[in-house]
């Protein structure tokens, strides 16, 4: 008996439209500030380029503010005043470069209220 072997073997490849793939969020980093009569303390003086969310907190008795200034003196962001004891958030995105964070209430910068901030070129080079 000879036996039937088939002549060629179908293959069949079924493609699935997938779904649009989900944007991925834009990467944020978040920054506490801590800020008192009269001193204005980033947790962190560093980071990558980016949206950079100041968290920020008054510990003092007077009323603060927070402004996110470019190496020019350009204000770039500027915060509501923060009550005593009161916190709140400020977003703001930053190219590459350095950065001055500072009270504009009353003559508060002036009497210490400021800090340096440096955003650099992220790990992996985008």
């Amino acid at each position: 008996m000879v036996a039937a072997v088939p002549a060629a073997l179908a293959v069949v490849v079924v493609t699935v439209p997938s779904a649009p793939a989900a944007k991925r969020p834009a990467a944020s980093t978040a920054v506490g500030v801590s800020q008192r009569e009269f001193r204005l303390t980033p947790y962190r003086t560093r980071v990558p380029v980016g949206e950079v969310r100041f968290n920020v907190t008054n510990f003092g008795e007077d009323v603060h503010d927070l402004v996110v200034r470019d190496a020019r003196g350009r204000v770039l962001a500027r915060s509501a005043e923060v009550r005593s004891g009161g916190r709140l958030t400020l977003a703001v995105k930053l190219k590459r470069g350095r950065y001055r964070l500072s009270c504009d209430v009353a003559n508060h910068a002036q009497l210490g209220m400021r800090a340096g901030f440096t955003v650099v070129k992220p790990r992996g080079g985008r």
